[in-house]
């Protein structure tokens, strides 16, 4: 109720009834109480009783006013930090917030604790939870977005995942980023330096990257070479393969993709070279380097290095060997897969 409309019609009440008693009785009133004597016209007799119930009720207005004055502040208050409960939930980044009306406690508590996965594309005419649900479906889509332009870059970790997916999606439109990346990896989450190797595995050139070839895993090398045995020019050197072969441990089949790569990357002396020594300090290499001397039609080569080594068994390479003898025009390739070489090697 509105208590200055509520007080402009008790008192045109009270001087209505003050006005009609007084026409119909002009006559006063004395009361005497404990020697004390009061004599005042009927009329304001008549409204006395009237008037310190409008006062009483005044004051009952505005102590209950007053007191939902506050209750709704704190419903208002509560009600916004509940907003920015759901926005960092939203931002799977939760947060703790501190709620004061009880009703409200358990579902902020849930809020602090869990990241909310909304539909994609859903929309709410709150502009705050509507920006960080336009957020979530962008980077959910694909979308590259600049956190820092939107001051959230200080507000989310660095394993958050939207961050984590944001920074891969931008892998796909920002070639600076990579290198960024890369250079300064403890600014950003493991997964996403893993996503950017990936990335420079399928997609870029070594030449500028050879440096970072040490940090790449077995799947990532192993990627980089389908491409060069694909035909594709990734600058694949000498250099390299000596720093992949020193950083991870090779199995027989490694080696035979790697050597594989290496007859298009690399001259067949260097090739060669390179192989030898590798296969004098690793037996699994063996196979790779016999490999090399039948791709090379270095018969009497491999012929010596059979003899040299009866122990071993190579029956798929030495089947291909009896083959070359006689029908010299075959390629490995013609009548096996190179992965399948080290099945029986």
């Amino acid at each position: 109720m509105r208590i200055g409309l509520y007080l402009f019609a008790s008192i045109t009440f009270l001087i209505v009834v003050a006005v009609l008693t007084f026409l119909a009785n002009q006559g006063y009133y004395d009361l005497s109480f404990f020697g004390f004597h009061l004599n005042l016209p009927v009329a304001i007799w008549i409204i006395l009783p009237m008037a310190m119930l409008l006062v009483l009720s005044v004051l009952h207005l505005i102590y209950y006013g007053t007191k939902n004055f506050f209750v709704l502040r704190k419903w208002h208050k509560d009600a916004h930090t509940l907003e920015e409960a759901v926005y960092w939930s939203i931002l799977q980044e939760p947060k703790e917030q501190t709620i004061g009306i009880t009703d409200m406690q358990d579902i902020a508590e849930v809020l602090s604790k869990s990241s909310l996965v909304p539909s994609l594309g859903i929309l709410v005419s709150n502009p705050k939870l509507n920006e960080a649900l336009e957020i979530f479906t962008k980077i959910n889509h694909g979308e590259y977005v600049d956190l820092k332009a939107k001051k959230l870059t200080k507000q989310l970790s660095l394993s958050n995942p939207l961050v984590i997916k944001n920074s891969i999606n931008r892998l796909a439109i920002d070639d600076k980023f990579t290198d960024e990346v890369l250079s300064n990896p403890s600014n950003y989450d493991e997964k996403v330096v893993k996503a950017t190797l990936t990335h420079v595995a399928k997609t870029q050139s070594l030449d500028k990257f050879k440096k970072y070839v040490p940090q790449m895993s077995l799947k990532q090398i192993e990627t980089m070479l389908e491409r060069v045995r694909n035909g594709e020019n990734i600058a694949l050197s000498e250099d390299i393969i000596k720093q992949t072969v020193e950083h991870l441990s090779f199995e027989c089949k490694d080696y035979i993709k790697l050597a594989s790569a290496s007859t298009r990357a690399l001259s067949p002396k260097a090739s060669l070279s390179l192989f030898n020594s590798f296969q004098q300090k690793d037996e699994k290499a063996e196979a790779a380097y016999l490999y090399l001397l039948l791709e090379y039609e270095m018969m009497d080569n491999a012929k010596e290095f059979l003899d040299a080594n009866p122990e071993n068994d190579f029956k798929k390479l030495k089947l291909f060997y009896n083959l070359k003898l006689t029908h010299s025009t075959y390629k490995l390739q013609d009548i096996m897969d190179i992965d399948s070489v080290c099945d029986d090697a």
